[in-house]
């Protein structure tokens, strides 16, 4: 079978010798987010992304139920400058997408 695989950045650089060189370093270092991929299966003519990363510190059910009341009492602040508001909104659309994506319900 026959796939492309695709990893992607932004590299600010004099050359692109030099450009391939930041890239290479950023995708072996033990730290960095280097371990997304887009592979095209040219069989199936369909892309796949896959994150080699596990991950490993995330919340739990009661620690992200303690975030997110934690931005709705936030949201709902008066004096919330609107740009802030904004933030917090997003933030919980994502939180709430997560929770249904992982097959949970949302809390609180």
């Amino acid at each position: 079978m026959k796939f492309r695989v695709i990893w992607e950045i932004d590299i600010y650089a004099d050359s692109p010798k030099q450009a391939v060189q930041q890239a290479r370093a950023i995708q072996l270092h033990p730290e960095m987010p280097a371990t997304v991929f887009d592979v095209w299966d040219h069989v199936k003519q369909k892309m796949h992304r896959v994150e080699l990363a596990s991950v490993t510190d995330s919340l739990d059910l009661p620690e992200l139920t303690r975030v997110r009341a934690a931005l709705r009492f936030l949201q709902c602040a008066p004096d919330l400058p609107s740009g802030m508001q904004d933030i917090v909104s997003i933030m919980l659309i994502f939180l709430d997408e997560d929770c249904e994506f992982f097959g949970g319900s949302r809390p609180g």
